[in-house]
């Protein structure tokens, strides 16, 4: 299975594992929620389901907040790169003067 930051490098490959990060974590957050939902439906669940389900959730939502965080980030460093003028290494010529 090809990962989506295979073949990447530097902020290309931070934002694809970031952005998949946060992916999975909403989608497993979603889950969470129905399950939740569903056990409430049918007249509670028991401690160990709420206690693995609040884990769960709380993992879930730990991974929402760092791959949010994690583009934000990356997106500013995007921009301060864009902006700011690289300095350039000395040429061989320039060195020997």
């Amino acid at each position: 299975m090809k990962m989506p930051w295979h073949g990447k490098s530097g902020l290309a490959k931070a934002t694809a594992f970031l952005a998949t990060l946060l992916g999975v974590s909403l989608g497993l957050c979603g889950v969470n929620f129905v399950a939740v939902m569903s056990a409430v439906s049918w007249g509670g669940s028991s401690s160990m389901a709420a206690s693995v389900l609040t884990f769960t959730g709380i993992v879930e939502l730990a991974g929402i907040a760092v791959g949010i965080v994690g583009l934000v980030i990356v997106a500013i460093i995007a921009i301060v790169r864009t902006f700011l003028p690289r300095s350039e290494a000395p040429s061989d010529q320039e060195k020997s003067e």
